[in-house]
């Protein structure tokens, strides 16, 4: 007949770095169901090693252990899991419950883990609950029980699975004799149809109900005692056992692809006569081992998640910093990049910021308001420069001992910045400049900038050669130190600075960059002079309308220099239009005259070579055409796409000036891109690491939790889902909060609130697309689930009463 445990010269032995230790030695013990033993013997005797070795948290070195005949020699971790779920319940002196979990939860778990459905376990925990008079304390945390109650949920919680045999180590040790007295109760009412091993110290508190007692020294049985019979009959014994043994036979190595071992037909035959001759039990049912259910799994994933707030909190911040390192280095890496990918120049525009696109009519004629309206009602627009002229030609002027240059853009950009002098224009003909560290008039200013508020400037190009007409004098209104350089500008690469003015000084100017760049034609008498290189056409409010001025020496087309009264004509042409002119010659400019008439110097005279002087009105009737080309700024330069498919449904022709850049990477771009990401790569590999450890610290106070639920049965499968849950839960919550916090920054929300910018973080967010975020929210899990394998690996290296004294 087989024995529920039989031991066959077992010996366990523990090994230490330089020496050997026994547990036990070359034990010889059969222990069956309906027994109620108790082993006991001083302190070091092995009882507590056998104890472990029989319920399989400990292995054992030599000789044989057989359970219902079942020969587990060959036993490795997943099949001790097993044997732990299907065969025994635990009882430890110190208790070994989950702290943070109820008492109803506690005994909840270990269904759960037999793969119960949550809904099959509510009857029988209430049951067991009351079995041991704890049912007012069921939603109470087993951390705030007295000794006596904590061992009492331990009862119930070995009863819950309904295993054969029910182990207890020290089980009333810490208890008050009345506390005891009942433990030894309810263990004697159970021993009835199972088998109940127990390890004491105090044999006098167990002695009234065991029904055999094992006394250990030096690490074998001296003494094996029976006190009183077994509470089975040899039939229902039989009966028992048989049925045990069918059922371990079909489930312990039927399901789960277990390798079959011998004994299992034999048992399973005897099994069959018990049947066949009519014996019975009535005591329990057979144990069945079930896969614990994935809803299960998930619901104690989640649960261990928010049960205690201090790891709770330690864990988000670890993943909080985590995620947040990961999006900054992911954010940063892109932003450099893509500034790398702009970095370039054209040889034609000399403002190559990378928000900027031209915009031409499809047929190259002017634009009309109707045509501003457009451009101006496209998407992700924040400007619109009808004057681009002024951006990359620019102007200068002189101002105290030192030059100013740069690019015309409109006055509505300087509204969001800090003037550092002065004032914003109050008419249309005032200026604000911005110097930066770039200009050599920044450090010129110094303390002194309220001096030049009011001068009068005259506007000239970049040569200082031409110098702009315009209907009243230019003032300076307020100056703008800026210490932030823009980097995407080629105006702070050169040195230069910005002048912001008005629309109407911006229409002035283009009419005077028209005619400083247009191709003359001048017609004196029939003989034609071009200037092609140089200005050959000027205003001034002295000329009457109708009337042209020429100069001395080409009074000689006429017949006796008689000009004055003559027919003169003229055609002007460039790259947007052609126009003409037909006058009478009024005066003839000689060096002693020219000041009066015309405003220029006898020194300024000889530079006026070839070139004439109209009126006002007639200067503007010849080059206010309008614009035909015109810029406008984007709001976000990453949506250009958008952009410019809006202007080019519209009729309009455009060219992003980011994609107009020559390549500065001299062909190697794919190797940088590649060598960036690489370095990202190892950046996470890097953070990865430093994560794990910090976690690891964080959840060596789970140790003991996750030990706890290898000894109530739980497979490496099982903590490892549940760990998983854990800390993926613990990385999406920790991401979301990322997310929120991009989300709050992209509309503006949290700059409302914290009355700030944040300049530097949206620019960090400015290139980041949902992919992104969804690529790094995979980047994430991907770690999580690495850190769960890493420490799942870590606990499973040992065996669960050595992983469970490491924790505790």
């Amino acid at each position: 007949m087989s024995h529920t445990i039989e031991l066959r010269r077992v010996s366990k032995y523990y090994a230490g770095e330089d020496s050997v230790s026994m547990g036990f030695s070359r034990i010889d013990l059969n222990l069956d169901i309906g027994e109620f033993v108790a082993i006991t013997g001083e302190s070091g005797s092995g009882k507590s090693t056998l104890l472990n070795v029989i319920s399989g948290l400990d292995t054992y070195e030599e000789g044989e252990m057989f359970v219902c005949g079942e020969d587990t020699t060959a036993y490795g971790t997943e099949d001790y899991e097993v044997y732990r779920k299907t065969y025994i319940g635990n009882i430890f002196q110190d208790f070994n419950l989950i702290n943070s979990y109820t008492v109803y939860q506690n005994i909840e778990a270990v269904m759960l883990l037999s793969g119960k459905k949550k809904n099959e376990c509510r009857n029988r925990i209430l049951e067991l609950i009351d079995l041991v008079g704890l049912s007012k304390y069921r939603r109470t945390k087993v951390s705030r029980l007295s000794g006596g109650q904590k061992q009492r949920v331990a009862i119930a919680r070995a009863l819950a699975k309904n295993a054969p045999i029910i182990v207890a180590d020290e089980p009333t040790g810490n208890l008050d004799s009345e506390s005891a007295q009942s433990v030894m109760e309810t263990l004697a009412k159970v021993s009835a149809d199972k088998l109940v091993v127990i390890v004491t110290h105090n044999y006098e508190q167990a002695e009234p109900y065991v029904t055999r007692k094992l006394t250990m020294h030096d690490g074998k049985i001296i003494e094996d005692k029976k006190i009183a019979p077994r509470r089975l009959s040899e039939e229902e014994y039989l009966a028992e056992v048989g049925a045990y043994a069918a059922s371990a036979g079909g489930g312990l190595y039927g399901e789960g692809g277990m390798v079959k071992r011998e004994g299992r037909v034999a048992r399973a035959e005897k099994a069959e006569k018990a049947a066949e001759a009519g014996i019975t039990t009535q005591h329990a049912e057979a144990p069945t081992q079930t896969k614990m259910r994935k809803s299960s799994e998930l619901r104690l994933g989640v649960r261990n998640t928010f049960n205690l707030p201090a790891k709770f909190i330690l864990l988000f911040i670890v993943y909080f910093f985590v995620s947040t390192a990961v999006l900054s280095q992911y954010a940063t890496t892109k932003n450099s990049m893509h500034e790398s990918e702009l970095l370039g120049s054209n040889p034609y525009f000399v403002n190559t910021s990378t928000d900027r696109i031209i915009v031409k009519k499809s047929d190259e004629s002017r634009f009309t308001d109707a045509d501003f309206a457009a451009v101006e009602s496209a998407p992700n627009i924040r400007e619109v420069v009808k004057n681009d002229l002024a951006i990359d030609s620019g102007v200068s002027f002189s101002l105290g001992e030192f030059y100013v240059e740069g690019p015309v853009m409109p006055i509505s950009e300087a509204e969001d910045r800090t003037i550092t002098y002065g004032h914003m224009p109050e008419n249309d003909y005032e200026i604000v400049i911005k110097l930066d560290t770039t200009s050599d008039a920044f450090l010129s200013l110094g303390d002194n900038g309220d001096e030049y508020i009011g001068k009068t400037v005259k506007l000239k190009d970049m040569s200082q050669m031409q110098t702009y007409d315009f209907s009243e004098k230019i003032k300076i209104a307020g100056i703008i130190l800026d210490s932030d350089v823009n980097t995407d500008s080629d105006f702070a690469l050169y040195g230069y600075s910005t002048i912001y003015a008005s629309d109407t000084i911006s229409n002035e100017l283009l009419i005077s960059m028209m005619a400083a760049t247009s191709k003359a034609e001048l017609n004196f008498n029939g003989t034609k002079i071009t200037t092609e290189y140089e200005r050959g056409i000027y205003s001034s409010p002295n000329v009457p309308d109708g009337e042209v001025y020429i100069f001395e020496d080409q009074t000689y087309y006429y017949e006796d220099e008689a000009a004055i009264g003559k027919d003169f004509s003229l055609k002007v042409k460039n790259r947007f239009f052609e126009s003409e002119g037909k006058y009478k010659i009024g005066e003839v400019l000689t060096n002693k005259n020219c000041k009066d008439l015309v405003g220029i110097s006898k020194d300024e005279y000889d530079m006026f070579y070839n070139c004439v002087f109209i009126s006002d009105k007639d200067f503007r009737e010849l080059f206010d055409k309008g614009s035909y080309q015109i810029s406008v700024y984007m709001i976000n330069e990453q949506d250009s796409e958008e952009t410019l498919q809006a202007l080019n449904g519209n009729g309009f022709t455009t060219l992003a000036l980011k994609d107009s850049l020559s390549d500065m990477t001299g062909g190697f771009g794919g190797v940088i891109s590649l060598m960036t990401y690489a370095r990202l790569a190892l950046e996470f590999i890097i953070l990865f690491f430093i994560a794990y450890a910090v976690i690891r610290l964080i959840m060596r106070s789970r140790n003991s939790y996750y030990s706890t639920l290898r000894i109530l049965g739980a497979t490496k499968s099982n903590t490892d889902t549940i760990l998983r849950v854990e800390l993926i839960l613990m990385m999406i919550i920790a991401y979301g909060v990322d997310i929120l916090f991009v989300v709050l920054v992209n509309e503006g929300i949290l700059q409302d609130l914290l009355q700030t910018d944040l300049k530097e973080i949206t620019k960090l967010l400015y290139y980041l697309t949902p992919l992104d975020y969804g690529v790094l929210g995979a980047v994430l899990l991907f770690m999580s689930l690495l850190i769960a394998n890493r420490y799942s690996r870590h606990i499973f290296t040992k065996s669960a009463m050595r992983a469970f004294r490491e924790g505790a």
